[in-house]
């Protein structure tokens, strides 16, 4: 026998927010949309610390006081409890794989969650990807995040400088360039890189730039 599936709805866009929460309370007599936010910090909150906690997030991407990247992190990291659904108004392609690594179970553009959700939901309610070759399951993700508490603080104390750097690389800036934009020597661009790598235990330029973009602060 089918279960009752409790969800949440977090979208930067009220009128947007209101819409999706409406269609999928009237989607299905087992869907129930037990809050709904523009906020980031509440569904945090919500989703963490409080006894409301959803079976389901749906979680648009672009939001105003975070990216859903973040958010998905934040909420992985504490619990494998809650399924989430990244939704986008963009192309799901720019966010997908960083929505895996920050521990969704699923991607869907708005415009196709008329179609796609009634599938997707019940799903990833259970825990489970919706997308195995894409997605973990919500305890593989938690598993891998939980793991590295040490990473994200260590991230975090990263200088203006050395994120500078960090990010005009992701510009596809080589050293060279970097070193000319900067007015410093490339050696001195290698030394950044260095140095951030002892602080993270990143073995490499491309990994540093992955755990950066992982916890958002690129």
């Amino acid at each position: 026998m089918a279960k009752d599936i409790s969800i949440a709805v977090l979208d930067n866009d009220s009128w947007s927010l209101r819409a999706i929460a409406r269609w999928i309370d009237g989607s299905s007599p087992l869907y129930h949309v037990i809050w709904q936010t523009t906020s980031a910090a509440e569904a945090i909150h919500r989703c963490i610390y409080t006894n409301d906690k959803p079976n389901v997030l749906l979680l648009d991407m672009a939001l105003n006081d975070a990216t859903g990247i973040s958010v998905c992190t934040q909420i992985r990291k504490r619990t494998a409890d809650i399924g989430i659904i990244g939704i986008t108004a963009y192309d799901p392609e720019r966010y997908k794989t960083d929505l895996a690594l920050a521990g969704g179970q699923a991607l869907i553009a708005k415009e196709n969650l008329a179609h796609v959700c009634n599938k997707v939901l019940p799903i990833v309610a259970q825990g489970k990807s919706a997308e195995p070759n894409s997605f973990p399951t919500t305890k593989q993700a938690h598993d891998i995040l939980a793991e590295q508490p040490s990473s994200f603080s260590q991230i975090k104390q990263l200088s203006p400088r050395e994120l500078q750097v960090l990010r005009l690389y992701t510009q596809n800036n080589n050293t060279s360039e970097i070193a000319s934009q900067l007015g410093i020597s490339s050696n001195t661009v290698f030394s950044y890189i260095h140095r951030v790598s002892k602080k993270i235990g990143a073995k490499n330029r491309s990994e540093i730039i992955r755990l950066c973009k992982k916890y958002d602060i690129l």
